[in-house]
């Protein structure tokens, strides 16, 4: 395991019985045998941590070609929510500019926005398309609603299956992002 999986465990472990406030950099690099100038070499702080378990979970989906669509990849955010943030859910109540739910819809947004001008790329337009602002727009209020909507998801405020609820996620999905084209780039991509 390397140093940066042992520091991840090691705030796993902390977050699934303590509160994310009472944390302390300290107490991880203890945990993960690692000292302080270690753990600085690998992660900013203790935030920087808490997010890289999110995206590092998908960034692994998506290298072993597991995402063709974009319903793929909200059923397994959604599957992954249940076994793998269930646990850590005191997480979700970080605040501020470094909050999981901050993290998470910046995270989205911005995965969203690169493919999108990926797509541009991929299609070989002669003209860029550059996202509107209506899509900006779009894709904010998405990327928003999406990051609350997961937290209330995980603690079973929709009783929905993951398969139901990515279809709704779906549904609502900015339409330039779920063309046909768009996501038989996605699926080239995992290739």
């Amino acid at each position: 395991m390397d140093t940066r999986d042992r520091i991840l465990n090691a705030f796993n472990q902390l977050a699934s019985h303590r509160d994310f406030d009472a944390i302390t950099v300290f107490q991880i690099a203890q945990k993960a045998g690692v000292s302080r100038a270690t753990f600085y070499r690998h992660f900013k702080d203790k935030y920087d941590v808490m997010n890289y378990n999110y995206s590092s979970l998908l960034q692994k989906h998506i290298e072993q070609g597991k995402i063709t669509s974009m319903k793929d990849l909200f059923e397994l955010l959604l599957e992954e929510g249940i076994r793998y943030w269930k646990p850590l859910l005191p997480l979700f109540r970080s605040e501020g500019a470094n909050s999981l739910y901050t993290f998470i819809r910046d995270y989205s947004y911005d995965a969203a926005r690169c493919l999108y001008e990926y797509h541009s790329l991929y299609a070989q337009d002669e003209c860029m398309n550059h996202m509107s602002m209506k899509e900006e727009f779009q894709l904010h209020l998405f990327a928003s609603g999406a990051a609350e909507i997961y937290e209330d998801w995980i603690r079973g405020k929709y009783p929905l299956s993951s398969k139901e609820a990515a279809q709704a996620m779906y549904e609502i999905l900015p339409s330039f992002l779920k063309t046909e084209d768009f996501e038989n780039m996605l699926s080239h991509m995992n290739r």
